[in-house]
C-alpha cells in the first residue's frame, strides 16, 4: 500500500472502491477525500491510485480537468472563485474581474508572493447577487471594481498582520 497516503485515507479509498459497482465510479469521491485531506491532488495521488488501487490514470485526470471543484496547483491562502456565467457578464463581471487582476499584479510588481489564486467557475448559485466571488468559504456578491478591491486589500491585511 502507498504510505503517501494516511491510513484514514487509505481505508476511505477502499470504502469508496467497494461500494461503487465500478471502479470509475469512485473517482470523484476518492478525489474529493485526497483534496479535504491535502488540500488539492497532487501529480503523486494520481499515481498512487493508479499503482495501487488500479485506478486508469487517464480516467482519473479526465474527473480532474473536467470538474473546477478539483485543484491540481497548491492553493494559496484566499481562493479567489470568481463567477463568469451569462448573469454575471452582463451585470459587471469584466470590470470586477478587470480590477482582480490588476491587483493581483500589483504583487508581481512589487516582486511580493501573491497570496490570491484566481479561479473562473461557471456558477456560485447567487445569480441574485451577480456579480458573485467566493473567496475560501466567504461569499461576495454585488461586486463592482471598487467594492472588490476593498475586499482583497482586507485580505491582503489579514496575509500580512498589518
Amino acid at each position: 500500500m502507498s504510505s503517501l497516503f494516511s491510513p484514514e485515507i487509505r481505508q476511505k479509498i477502499e470504502h469508496y472502491l467497494q461500494r461503487y459497482e465500478t471502479r470509475r465510479s469512485a473517482i470523484l469521491p476518492i478525489l474529493h477525500c485526497i483534496q479535504d485531506e491535502y488540500g488539492w491532488v497532487k501529480e503523486e495521488h494520481v499515481l498512487a491510485l493508479e499503482e495501487h488501487y488500479q485506478l486508469p490514470r487517464v480516467q482519473v485526470e479526465e474527473v480532474l480537468t473536467f470538474y473546477s471543484m478539483y485543484r491540481q496547483q497548491e492553493p494559496k491562502q484566499f481562493r479567489l472563485m470568481l463567477c463568469d456565467n451569462l448573469v454575471c457578464t452582463m451585470m459587471g463581471y469584466k470590470e470586477v474581474d478587470s480590477a482582480i487582476r490588476g491587483h493581483l499584479q500589483e504583487y508581481q510588481h512589487k516582486g511580493k508572493d501573491c497570496p490570491f489564486s484566481l479561479e473562473k467557475v461557471p456558477c456560485l448559485g447567487v445569480c441574485d447577487g451577480a456579480p458573485a466571488m467566493l473567496i475560501n468559504k466567504t461569499r461576495h456578491l454585488n461586486l463592482d471594481a471598487n467594492n472588490v478591491v476593498a475586499i482583497l486589500k482586507n485580505c491582503d491585511t489579514l496575509a500580512t498582520g498589518t
